[in-house]
């Protein structure tokens, strides 16, 4: 492996993808950012907000703005672990109005009565968005109560060097996993919340494994690709696992490998450095996942309520979903918002075509069929278990 160890414990085991963003410290707790912090005003409401980081805006004046709200935003790493320990055991609704949080986690804080459902009829924007997005399983309970709000969302696919692969667009994971042409040239996620559906999507659609939801596997599917990609390390797929997002970017840019299952942003940077790469569309699909709101249930009633549905409000805004988008390359539910709205403001003609062509990326992705990432699948500690067995193969 040429100095990089396949069983290196996890620098950030059990983390998702917007964890760490440009070196975000993992591991900690909740992250301070008082960069992010507007500060309240005497007669200005003020909404709390706590989020993973990549939610956040590097400016919140123009959202401020349209919701005639200051915003005070505490960043917080993207485990659903941490977050769980901050809603159940530190009571963070007794503080926070708002949580922006992985899909998925009102399954079980929803259910238990920590989130209080969100009335659509409040919001306003709501019925401007896709009902398929707003109504996913990874927005509602099981039970179909609305508990969370789609915030962000993406659709992550994989890095490559075009004059290295040679081909055209769309492209196969088989790239990824076996492919004479990047043997030995390929990195994946340190973790199974993104690499290990993208493996079973491959096997699902090229036809080698029965697979029913990559992203809610059996553990006899998550066996049957686990043992897939032990037979592929073994071959030599694999040069490294990458497990910050300054990593993934050094990887590539050093050609150490030449195709890659990273986010997005690390292929802005890439490209800020000059570097040709692309971010793959794909034949089989896509790593489709959202950032939701959710409202505690201490923070639904009285004047509270009234500030959080002015932010979710917000949220589905123009101002928002055009600064997300030039940030970030992500979009919100309503993004055509945030063109409207930086048209109607004048942006800069460049961050106006970077809009249109996120708008475009996200309608052709999220056609695909394929897969919603779950960060609580149902056998959880059967999936982390084979994940494990890969990694130290």
């Amino acid at each position: 492996m040429n100095g990089h160890d396949l069983t290196k414990p996890p620098i950030r085991a059990g983390l998702s993808r917007r964890a760490v963003l440009k070196g975000t410290v993992a591991g900690a707790a909740v992250l301070a950012t008082p960069s992010l912090i507007g500060r309240a005003q005497a007669a200005t409401p003020t909404v709390r907000i706590m989020g993973v980081e990549t939610a956040a805006l590097d400016n919140w004046a123009s959202f401020e703005k349209e919701t005639g709200l200051k915003v005070e935003f505490t960043g917080i790493n993207s485990d659903p672990g941490i977050f769980r320990q901050e809603v159940v055991a530190n009571a963070a609704g007794e503080r926070i109005d708002i949580f922006l949080m992985d899909g998925g986690i009102e399954d079980e804080l929803g259910a238990k009565g920590f989130f209080a459902p969100i009335d659509p009829a409040k919001v306003k924007g709501w019925d401007a968005a896709p009902a398929s997005v707003m109504n996913s399983p990874l927005a509602q309970g099981p039970d179909g109560k609305q508990f969370g709000m789609p915030v962000v969302m993406n659709a992550d696919s994989f890095a490559y060097y075009p004059e290295v692969i040679g081909e055209a667009e769309p492209l196969s994971y088989a790239l990824l996993f076996e492919s004479e042409k990047t043997l030995g040239k390929v990195s994946l996620e340190n973790t199974w919340l993104t690499s290990l559906p993208m493996a079973a999507t491959y096997l699902k659609v090229a036809g080698k494994q029965a697979i029913g939801d990559p992203s809610n596997m059996t553990p006899a599917e998550a066996k049957a690709v686990v043992d897939f990609l032990v037979a592929r390390k073994k071959a030599g797929q694999f040069r490294t696992l990458w497990s910050t997002f300054e990593e993934s970017i050094d990887l590539m840019a050093r050609k150490e490998v030449v195709a890659i299952n990273c986010w997005e942003p690390a292929v802005k940077e890439l490209r800020k450095q000059g570097k040709d790469v692309r971010y793959a569309f794909t034949k089989e699909g896509y790593n489709k996942w959202m950032i939701c709101a959710y409202v505690p249930k201490e923070a639904a009633t009285g004047a509270r309520a009234e500030i959080v549905a002015k932010a979710l409000s917000g949220f589905l805004g123009g101002a928002y979903a055009a600064q997300i988008a030039v940030l970030r390359g992500y979009a919100t539910a309503n993004a055509k918002a945030g063109l409207a709205y930086a048209e109607a403001q004048k942006m800069p003609a460049e961050d106006i075509e970077s809009i249109k062509a996120n708008i475009a990326k996200i309608e052709k992705k999220f056609a695909a069929p394929l897969f919603w990432q779950n960060a609580a699948p149902t056998n959880i500690q059967a999936i982390e278990a084979e994940w494990e067995r890969f990694r130290q193969a």
